[in-house]
């Protein structure tokens, strides 16, 4: 019986991670820290994390997959992985809405309102009704984690498809509809809401599966994947991600070109 591969852990790709995890924190948070917004572009950090998603959901899943991995079995893990903290989220939300009933009258919801948001909450249906200020309310940020179930779903459904010539396609017509749905937005900050929800797949699909052909692309070259267990380089990308997330252009078309080349180049 051959010993298990070993399992790397590229801690500087989580250490990218978590301080773009606490770049979005201090983005909602900044009514209470400042008169405007703390790192105003740093919502762009949802595009950081789809990319290094499926980077490193290719790299972990890629052989798996093509030694014999199920669909089933794949989103198994993936469910496990994604739901328990996700539901523990969804039941605080609902139990702030229920304290909040008893202490606020005057913002009072109705009970089957709440059981509503709950229900489908819990079973990861997006609400898109003009009434809803996001498609998770007992979870906003939820939102995200949405769509990362939806792509990891397509990219084991459609697996044995993904050539890298197949891949580049989708990224490239991803791309050009992302143009289209910044352009008219205004800004790439969308897909949390039902109006623009569709917008939200472009989205998700152009820097997951960028993600996906680079960790292809890399894995060709001898020791191709090394560097990244290498902390000379990490440095330089957390303060370059943080320089991206502090720079906010004035103006609409500014604004869609400076989005669009932060996900496509930087």
């Amino acid at each position: 019986m051959q010993p298990a591969a070993p399992r790397h852990v590229y801690l500087n790709l989580d250490a990218i991670r978590g301080v773009a995890a606490i770049s979005v924190m201090l983005y909602h948070f900044s009514p209470f820290l400042a008169d405007g917004k703390v790192l105003p572009s740093s919502y762009l950090a949802v595009d950081l994390f789809f990319l290094l998603s499926g980077f490193v959901i290719a790299h972990a899943y890629d052989r798996k997959i093509e030694n014999g991995m199920g669909f089933g079995t794949f989103l198994a893990i993936r469910l496990i992985r994604l739901y328990p903290l996700y539901l523990v989220g969804t039941l605080l939300g609902c139990f702030y809405l229920l304290i909040k009933n008893r202490l606020i009258a005057t913002e009072y919801m109705p009970l089957s309102e709440i059981g509503t948001q709950l229900t489908t909450g819990m079973l990861f249906i997006p609400l898109v009704g003009d009434a809803y200020h996001t498609i998770f309310p007992l979870n906003p940020a939820s939102w995200s984690l949405f769509f990362e179930l939806i792509v990891n779903i397509a990219y084991a459904a459609v697996f044995f498809l993904l050539s890298k010539r197949v891949l580049t396609v989708l990224v490239a017509v991803s791309l050009l509809l992302l143009i289209v749905a910044s352009a008219l937005a205004g800004t790439l900050d969308f897909g949390m809401t039902g109006k623009t929800i569709i917008s939200g797949l472009p989205r998700v699909w152009f820097s997951f599966f960028l993600g996906v052909l680079l960790c292809r692309s890399m894995a060709r070259y001898q020791d191709g994947l090394g560097f990244l267990r290498r902390g000379w380089w990490v440095e330089a990308a957390i303060l370059l991600t943080l320089i991206v997330f502090a720079i906010a252009p004035a103006g609409a078309a500014g604004r869609v070109a400076y989005d669009l080349a932060s996900i496509a180049v930087v």
